[in-house]
């Protein structure tokens, strides 16, 4: 399934994503406005949709001057289960950090990662998770966990688990050495278990310190070159002198 595009699931016709606009906010909309959201979706066929759902009664229709404007029936017996399909990206989240909370302290940080936390997933998308091992974790237990994971994520959405997994001392080398994908996590990443902020202060504090190595090697390297300068200068002058 597509998380960004969850209506999808069920239907794969203009109505669901109308709906999912409508659902997104207690609010009304233009047809205009709904149609800049979507970007895609015509105006005629926006308005053929709105028509066709004010007529089930799912969407109430009020007219501010000359414009219509349209809003989701909150009293309408299908409104929970639409706004249930439009938070199915906070609805898997939810379940991941349940789910890894029965992890205890094994699990020192994990987050969702790539197109399910950018909005960008397509039909065939892997749902990516970046796990990070305590020291102490058992090893056999951790990938029973890992696996048992990777089955729940595809029975709950359909899209295969994509895991990258670290151990603490791992992830502070792959911060050393500046690893983007620990960077796209920190910066895109949706946080599912721990604090984001450990993964920033890894990434703060062990960066620099791989910085300060290769500044440390800049610098030997140029005080090396100085020498070397001044030893062939000085080789010089004793050869001017005999």
């Amino acid at each position: 399934m597509q998380l960004n595009r969850s209506f999808a699931t069920v239907t794969p016709t203009l109505d669901g994503d109308v709906l999912a606009v409508l659902a997104s906010a207690d609010a009304t909309f233009t047809i205009p406005q709904i149609q800049r959201i979507l970007a895609t979706a015509s105006g005629e066929g926006i308005r053929k949709v709105l028509t066709r759902l004010s007529g089930q009664g799912v969407v109430l229709r009020d007219q501010v001057g000359r414009t219509n404007t349209y809003r989701l029936n909150c009293e309408h017996l299908a409104s929970e289960p639409i706004r249930a399909l439009a938070q199915l990206t906070s609805t898997s989240l939810r379940r991941l950090e349940d789910h890894l909370a029965q992890w205890g302290g094994d699990v020192v940080y994990a987050a969702v990662f790539g197109s399910a936390a950018t909005g960008k997933m397509r039909l065939d998308s892997d749902l990516d998770l970046l796990l990070v091992r305590a020291a102490d974790a058992e090893p056999e237990a951790w990938e029973q966990r890992v696996t048992e994971l990777s089955r729940l994520v595809t029975a709950w959405t359909g899209n295969d688990a994509r895991v990258v997994e670290y151990t603490e001392d791992e992830l502070r080398a792959a911060a050393a050495a500046d690893e983007p994908l620990l960077r796209d996590v920190a910066t895109r990443g949706l946080t599912v278990a721990g604090e984001r902020s450990w993964l920033y202060w890894q990434l703060r504090n062990h960066s620099g310190l791989q910085e300060q190595r290769q500044h440390d090697r800049r610098e030997l390297a140029e005080r090396f070159a100085s020498a070397e300068k001044t030893r062939h200068a000085a080789t010089d002058e004793i050869a001017e002198l005999l």
